[in-house]
């Protein structure tokens, strides 16, 4: 029998990954569901995932099943813009925690944690890539790992941080300043909200990238810390 998996969408005109459903969650061993609302019952699915989900979820704690991913190794990093952060805060290491939904935002119990180094030439928009190839990857972990019944996980310990929420203002930098202080910035922008500068009363978008292709993590190492295992992980598919 297949697992079944439903994503969980703010609008369903923001799935653009099919190509990527079918190659790590593959119909042979996977029924995958997209919705744009919470299921009316959730046990008919071995896991739901919300994806980048906004909204208000309260009846997810009570489901069991229902796991969020995280970009940054918690309890450090909860809340707004992991990916942006992991630059500005010059981490050496990029965390997706998959954790159970937990009344208050980012506290579950952690599932599963990914890691790998994060690179010179990476960027937000790179990162981006990964972070969503990766998550169809830990979705399949988790199942593999938990085949007939709701996933486990451990406690986050210790107090944490928590991110606050950015608004496109944030971007603005200062031209006056060295462009060096502004790097991990620049790194971690992207292209729908870029960093900007106003000249003469113009505003100007700034954008970089590196003049070659990142390579792709060489080995990402999964860890599912209730049961112990630890796993690495390169089977990119030549995506993304």
């Amino acid at each position: 029998m297949n697992h079944r998996v439903c994503i969980l969408l703010n609008s369903l005109s923001e799935y653009d990954f099919q190509e990527l459903v079918d190659r790590y969650l593959p119909a042979d061993s996977f029924d995958v569901s997209i919705a744009d609302i919470f299921p009316i019952d959730p046990s008919q699915f071995d896991l739901i995932v919300p994806w980048s989900y906004r909204k208000i979820l309260g009846q997810a704690k009570a489901a069991g099943n229902v796991v969020v991913f995280h970009s940054s190794d918690l309890p450090d990093g909860r809340g707004w813009a992991p990916i942006y952060y992991s630059f500005v805060e010059q981490k050496d290491e990029y965390v997706i925690s998959g954790i159970l939904a937990a009344d208050e935002v980012d506290t579950g119990d952690i599932i599963v944690r990914a890691r790998f180094p994060i690179e010179a030439g990476y960027t937000a928009t790179f990162l981006r890539k990964i972070d969503e190839v990766l998550s169809l990857v830990l979705i399949a972990g988790v199942l593999q790992h938990w085949p007939d019944s709701s996933p486990t996980g451990v406690p986050q310990g210790g107090g944490g941080s928590f991110r606050s929420r950015r608004h496109a203002s944030d971007n603005e930098i200062d031209i006056t300043k060295p462009l060096a202080e502004f790097l991990p910035h620049l790194r971690g922008v992207e292209h729908n909200n870029p960093a900007f500068f106003v000249y003469e009363k113009i505003k100007y978008r700034i954008e970089i990238r590196p003049d070659f292709e990142p390579n792709r993590p060489q080995a990402v190492v999964i860890e599912y810390p209730a049961i112990g295992i630890i796993e690495t992980w390169a089977d990119w598919h030549d995506s993304p």
